[in-house]
């Protein structure tokens, strides 16, 4: 048995070794054969997977945009590679018209007299890949954005595009460096929570209604027609209207609106603020409008995570997440927020109702497990409007992110394979 079972590894070993000579050609020695197919096959392996990466993450987020209600995928600009500099024919060059202030990048995002909607992201160029993913993914969608490089190595990255709005934050301007932890514990985080909460705060100051988005969010369809109720998806029959699963209306009176780390759904779609409540409230995918509330959130927001009064219960939380929300809810009670079944904004939040505060339809605004574990787009039959890569696992940090985002074709920001030498 044991003689039979050697003999055939050696007759297939030697076919090997002939199928490899016919395929690459020889070399002086049997090891020198073995080396150079499994060099060659790795490398043909190798820019086979990119390529079928790159296909899949095209051919990916341009289904998802053809099959948006509404959406009107095939007039869209196409994905752009990672060293591509093309602007998106949607929105102006940003090259030559940034200087570096917030100012300079909301003319390029949303170009017009009057702020409107802007969705705003901030990472350094340490999550560069992370950087131009989410340019790709939000040019695609056609959604106007704005990134506050928090490292100058980032903002000249990104301003040497010519579709990425950018301006220099002030922990660039300072110098500050972030100790690569992801750790809401971290001396770092809880510095860049303040920063961006003071810029979401500053952009609200100005008028616009903000988005805040990490990051590692792919947005698949621009939110802006269901988050302003507007244009032809919140008229009758349109995909927001009066009557529609995901109306937009009832949405209009909330000062503010989150998305939540809730694991089902179907449970969210049919309860809505009732089991939106009974989670966490995740900040990664917050939208505050400039109303008279909505400001008066977003300055007592940011001054909680910064300089939290002594002796209040802000004191001890270590991100903008915590602070928020601790802030929403009424201490020592659960929820402690008035949440009816099925309606799409709760009562009594923030210190018994200084604000109102809508649920943003987990369907619609998918965490890491609701699509990459669940898909219930598809059981839901349902477009969504982004995937946050949350429930990473491992680390949780940029390295699963990417990955997840690849095995779901989200990943745009791998540069080409180089053909073979």
């Amino acid at each position: 048995m044991g003689a039979r079972f050697t003999a055939l590894l050696l007759v297939g070993a030697a076919s090997l070794m002939i199928l490899a000579s016919s395929m690459f050609g020889s070399s002086s020695s049997g090891a020198g054969r073995i080396v150079h197919v499994t060099e060659r096959g790795v490398a043909a392996a190798r820019q086979q997977q990119l390529a079928a990466t790159a296909a899949g993450s095209r051919s990916r987020l341009t289904n998802l945009a053809e099959a948006a209600p509404g959406g009107g995928g095939a007039a869209a600009p196409p994905l752009a590679t990672a060293t591509a500099s093309a602007a998106s024919p949607e929105r102006p060059a940003a090259r030559g018209a940034l200087d570096g202030s917030l100012e300079a990048a909301l003319r390029v995002a949303v170009p017009g007299e009057a702020p409107g909607f802007v969705m705003a992201s901030f990472a350094n160029s340490a999550l560069n890949d992370h950087l131009v993913n989410f340019v790709l993914c939000a040019v695609r969608a056609r959604a106007p954005f704005v990134i506050g490089a928090v490292d100058q190595a980032a903002f000249t990255m990104l301003s040497a595009r010519r579709d990425a709005p950018t301006y220099v934050t002030p922990m660039a301007k300072e110098g500050a460096s972030l100790d690569g932890s992801n750790q809401h514990s971290s001396g770092s985080w809880k510095r860049f929570a303040g920063m961006r909460t003071g810029e979401v705060l500053r952009m609200v100051r100005l008028g616009y209604s903000v988005l805040h988005t990490d990051i590692d969010v792919v947005w698949l369809r621009s939110p802006e027609p269901y988050l302003m109720c507007s244009g032809e998806a919140s008229r009758p029959g349109g995909e927001h209207g009066p009557g529609s699963r995901f109306e937009c209306g009832p949405l209009l009176s909330a000062d503010v609106a989150v998305s939540s780390d809730n694991m089902s759904p179907g449970r969210d779609t049919e309860g809505r603020a009732s089991y939106s409540a009974g989670g966490t409230f995740n900040t990664g995918i917050l939208f505050l409008r400039p109303t008279v509330k909505g400001r008066a959130f977003a300055e007592e927001w940011h001054a909680n995570v910064v300089s939290p009064p002594p002796g209040s219960r802000y004191v001890s939380l270590t991100s903008d997440q915590q602070v928020f929300n601790h802030m929403m809810r009424k201490p020592r009670q659960w929820p402690g927020v008035d949440a009816p079944h099925g309606s799409a904004v709760m009562r009594e939040a923030w210190d018994g109702g200084r604000v109102t505060l809508g649920s943003l339809p987990l369907a619609l605004f998918l965490n890491g497990h609701g699509y990459f574990v669940q898909r219930a787009d598809l059981r839901l039959k349902v477009s969504p409007f982004a995937v946050h890569a949350t429930y990473s696992l491992d680390n949780h940090d940029g390295v699963a992110k990417r990955q997840r985002f690849r095995e779901a074709a989200l990943w745009a920001a791998d540069p080409p394979p180089r053909p073979e030498a």
